[in-house]
């Protein structure tokens, strides 16, 4: 059997256009593309585990960036406020303005990343605030850092408010626990080292400066990595340059991605980010107390960036980078959280999915059960043995256990959310980035007068008995929740 010329010449056609062609028309309904079946690779949520593994590194170790300069400013408040003649409390205004930064994130940078994908909203963002920060760094007068300080944060909102979506693209639920545990130790590490760092950095010949410069360095050395490493994970983002490329290799030009079909207005991000997540607030009593939970864990952190050189500086007399090493503390706390949530997902929770197919949101609770009551003693234990009378240790347990607490509070909260809220949890995840990120920039401004007026005893007390009330919400979800969601709007409702 002999081809004809022409079937010929058609053939070559088609292999000089690669594999990437469509099928028969019939194939592709309305010329919509999809991918080419359910396991094609180039379907994120396909990837081989190794390749997850490289982005998810690559997406923690971005928002790391952002989270250590938050805090790797702290032991230089007393460098600044001597330079520039002001006072402590004012210099500390370049931490809380970088988390204030943070507020108006999830409004500019949630609908960045569903239009263009979550590389770009990452990659480019990240490269302004290295310029922003280098701002900082050779800074004339203290309006420059503050100004560079608030914008360089709002730049750093990026990584923080995108980086949930991009592990939502590639990992299903029985999977994301895990995931989700090696990026929030990557995400904590940041603000836990950035002080101790910070700390070495300011004390030696090299000064404060170059806390920001360190950071310049550092944030550019993992965006050349993202450059490089790091792909697409949004599938809509996929597609559509997927359809994009069709349509010039083929002539097709009505082939197209259903992202293509939406129309996107301010009005429908500003509804998704901030009017819908502020009604959520409001009326959903789930969002609400979770939100507050997460948030007063998160704002912990930041406070402790002005606490712990209190307790430890002042009281005990050690040098700055003596007195920041107790930060390392939080960090074990976290890495030992960290350890327990993978514990929890590989023992209880994947089982529980196999058995039963799926899992109720409420499967999220335990862990953060567990870090409802470890966070007061915490609290306590810090308070009560912080007098320079008492060996340190005590005190430095009591911080182990705050950073425990901190981690199984905070990532079992996200779960919850977003196994809760489904269709609506990027909105229910923007409400709680937009409130912790206003406890982060509060609280740090709240810790000397706490401090200093009550003394560390009885402001230890304080927040301790703010985190036992606190405990109550993760136990109360766990008995009503099912209800709960069955009364909702919005929420997953019970089958």
């Amino acid at each position: 059997m002999s081809l004809s010329a022409g079937e010929l010449e058609k053939g070559l056609k088609k292999k000089e256009r690669g594999s990437e062609l469509p099928p028969e028309e019939s194939d592709w309904p309305e010329d919509v593309v999809t991918f080419d079946s359910k396991t094609d690779p180039s379907n994120p949520k396909n990837w081989s585990l190794r390749r997850k593994g490289m982005a998810t590194m690559l997406f923690g170790m971005t928002t790391m960036c952002s989270t250590f300069a938050s805090s790797v400013f702290s032991p230089a408040v007393g460098y600044v406020s001597a330079e520039y003649g002001t006072s402590s409390e004012v210099a500390i205004l370049g931490i809380s303005l970088f988390i204030a930064g943070y507020i108006p994130g999830p409004v500019i940078w949630a609908p960045v990343s569903e239009i263009y994908g979550r590389r770009i909203s990452v990659v480019l963002p990240m490269t302004i605030f290295i310029c922003l920060t280098a701002g900082t760094a050779t800074a004339e007068n203290l309006q420059t850092i503050m100004i560079t300080r608030f914008f360089a944060g709002v730049m750093a909102s990026a990584p923080v408010t995108t980086v949930g979506g991009g592990l939502a693209d590639m990992f299903d639920q029985k999977e994301r626990g895990t995931a989700v545990v090696f990026y929030s130790l990557a995400v904590v590490a940041g603000p836990t080292l950035g002080p101790v760092i910070g700390g070495a950095v300011s004390e030696s010949y090299l000064g404060w400066r170059w806390t920001m410069y360190l950071t310049v360095i550092l944030t550019s050395a993992v965006i050349l990595a993202d450059l490089f490493f790091l792909k697409e994970t949004f599938a809509p983002a996929l597609l559509t340059s997927k359809a994009r490329r069709l349509r010039i290799r083929t002539g097709r030009w009505a082939l197209h991605s259903r992202q293509e079909e939406q129309e996107f207005t301010l009005q429908m991000f500003l509804q998704k980010n901030l009017v819908r997540p502020l009604e959520m607030i409001a009326f959903e009593p789930m969002v609400t107390l979770i939100t507050v939970y997460n948030s007063f864990a998160y704002g912990i952190l930041y406070l402790l960036f002005a606490a712990v050189p209190i307790i430890y500086e002042e009281h005990r007399g050690w040098s700055t980078l003596v007195g920041s090493l107790p930060f390392l503390a939080t960090l074990l706390g976290t890495i030992l959280a960290a350890g327990i949530n993978i514990l929890y997902s590989q023992r209880y929770f994947a089982p529980y999915i196999e058995a039963h197919g799926s899992a109720p949101p409420e499967r999220r609770l335990p862990p953060m059960m567990l870090g409802s009551i470890t966070f007061p003693i915490g609290f306590f234990l810090l308070g009560w043995t912080s007098d320079p009378s008492i060996h340190w240790l005590p005190s430095i347990i009591g911080l182990v256990f705050i950073g425990m607490s901190f981690l199984l509070i905070f990532q079992a909260g996200i779960n919850y959310l977003i196994d809760a809220y489904t269709k609506y949890s990027a909105s229910a995840v923007a409400a709680n980035t937009f409130m912790r990120s206003i406890f982060a920039a509060a609280l740090p401004l709240v810790a000397q007068p706490l401090f200093n007026n009550l003394g560390v005893q009885w402001a230890c007390t304080l927040l301790g008995c703010i985190a036992a009330l606190l405990a109550a919400v993760p136990f109360a979800f766990y008995a009503m929740g099912e209800r709960l969601r069955g009364m909702s709007r919005m929420a997953v409702t019970p089958d």
